[in-house]
């Protein structure tokens, strides 16, 4: 009995915690949004043409890395703070009242919108994606016929998210006028191929760039490892990390030393624009043979953060598992989790405070078995 009273009086408090904040980030949202509004930054009108939204991003690139706003600051030090409201509420979704689940999807919504509108740029879809699978995992993860049922509407929802990509792409393509793209030097694309006989030429060529995304990493990984290791201070794997160092250490020279930098250096294959996976950026700090040893003990945070997630419904195990769900699925890419502050921030924080007091705030009483579903599909073989 007191281990349930414990329980609830956590629950209660995670809850009340959780709510203020997506209250303070719905406010934020907001704030963001006519700040963007009354600036001339934004326009609705616009959300059609999220290719146009893109190359307007890119050239006040540097103009905007300077000028950071105090909402966008505000928002990058309280990430922690809104990566584990989120993670809490969606993974307690159905047992909020009524009024915090509808502000919550909201305040989701509201959030990929404004980054659309701001960057022209998918990449907020692909992440909302990660986070609410990655949580879903987790409450049906011991349940045979709610998992099902999770890897059918994951498989349609991740066909959303690949049509959302090709949109993005091909409204990318029409407002860089250059829908008969075939490649650049570094890349050539068939046009004859598969998926352009398939799908024809519009979707073949989305097709392509999705493809492109997540395989392109790894001709860039094969040019880094024939680079010599030039170790970058242990700040070389994040981009966050080196913008702090040079804004606050006059560290002005730390990306030059890593991997990607001199990759692109020597063979051409730009650091900023293509892939070139998650470990040129990690091995530039703890080299290619300590990446090796790094990826053995993400596996075993993996699956520890599982078990906390689905057997002790521990909300930081919850975010790390989230955290390193997303690592790994942009692996492909880069080191997602330090690119920006943002992230990097979060990462550190929620990371921190898991192996501090992770262990004293699992949910108390007798676990769920972790072991249910195995147990019952031994017996159905058995009947």
């Amino acid at each position: 009995m007191k281990n349930e009273e414990v329980c609830e009086r956590n629950f209660k408090g995670f809850l009340q915690f959780s709510v203020w904040a997506l209250v303070l980030q719905s406010v934020l949202t907001l704030s963001a949004f006519g700040v963007d509004v009354i600036g001339g930054d934004i326009s609705i009108a616009t959300l059609l043409n999220p290719g146009q939204i893109y190359i307007n991003a890119l050239a006040a690139g540097k103009e905007a890395e300077i000028n950071i706003s105090s909402l966008t600051q505000i928002k990058t030090l309280l990430a922690p703070v809104f990566l584990f409201s989120n993670a809490f509420l969606i993974f307690n979704f159905w047992r909020l009242k009524k009024k915090w689940r509808v502000l919550l999807v909201l305040s989701i919504f509201l959030q990929l919108l404004h980054g659309i509108l701001i960057r022209g740029a998918q990449k907020g879809v692909f992440d909302a994606f990660i986070l609410l699978m990655s949580i879903a995992i987790l409450k049906v993860y011991l349940n045979k016929r709610d998992f099902a049922r999770w890897r059918r509407y994951g498989f349609f929802l991740f066909l959303m998210v690949v049509s959302v990509f090709i949109f993005f792409q091909i409204s990318r393509l029409n407002a860089y006028d250059a829908l008969d793209y075939s490649g650049s030097a570094q890349a050539s694309l068939d046009r004859d191929g598969l998926f352009f006989l398939i799908f024809g030429d519009r979707v073949g060529l989305g097709l392509s760039f999705f493809i492109s995304y997540i395989s392109q990493g790894y001709y860039g990984l094969s040019l880094t490892l024939q680079l010599p290791f030039e170790w970058s201070y242990g700040i070389g794997n994040s981009f966050a990390l080196t913008s702090y160092a040079e804004q606050y250490l006059g560290l002005s020279n730390v990306f030059e030393k890593t991997y990607p930098y001199r990759m692109e250096y020597v063979f051409n294959w730009p650091a900023k624009m293509y892939w070139h996976t998650i470990f040129p950026w990690l091995a530039s700090d703890i080299t290619f043979p300590g990446v090796l040893a790094l990826m053995f003990f993400i596996g075993r945070w993996f699956a520890k953060s599982l078990i906390d997630g689905v057997v002790y419904e521990s909300p930081l195990g919850i975010c790390v598992f989230y955290l390193i769900a997303t690592c790994l699925l942009y692996l492909p890419a880069n080191n997602q989790l330090m690119q920006t502050r943002e992230m990097m921030i979060a990462t550190v924080i929620i990371f921190l405070l898991w192996i501090l007091f992770g262990s004293k705030l699992r949910k108390r009483g007798r676990p769920r078995l972790i072991r249910a579903p195995v147990a019952a599909r031994a017996a159905n073989r058995r009947a």
